[in-house]
């Protein structure tokens, strides 16, 4: 199952300040869940899948700059609980040195 391969990598929780977007997109909300293959950004703005986006932000270490795609979305009652799932399509090796320090860090 898709679900089973999805969540072999190791997650951890966290709450980090994002802003980007993309083309015609603005983002912003907070990482809330962060694997080496993508994360959880709780937001108010919703935006379609299998849209692509600019990912920008900051981890403890370091420098986050990547692509994603959305890959799904959940509404939920309130801002914690509503968001876009977003799968990496492309990361500099700085950021996915910076993402798996922070995971090894959790």
């Amino acid at each position: 199952l898709v679900s089973d391969i999805r969540r072999q990598g190791k997650r951890i929780s966290l709450s980090v300040r994002f802003s980007g977007g993309g083309a015609a997109t603005d983002l912003a909300g907070h990482v809330t869940d962060l694997s080496s293959s993508g994360l959880f950004l709780a937001t108010r703005h919703f935006i379609p899948l299998g849209k692509q986006v600019h990912l920008e932000f900051d981890l403890p270490t370091g420098r986050v700059e990547a692509m994603g795609e959305v890959r799904w979305i959940k509404r939920g009652a309130n801002v914690k609980e509503q968001g876009l799932g977003i799968r990496f399509l492309r990361l500099t090796s700085e950021a996915a040195t910076a993402i798996d320090l922070a995971i090894d860090a959790a």
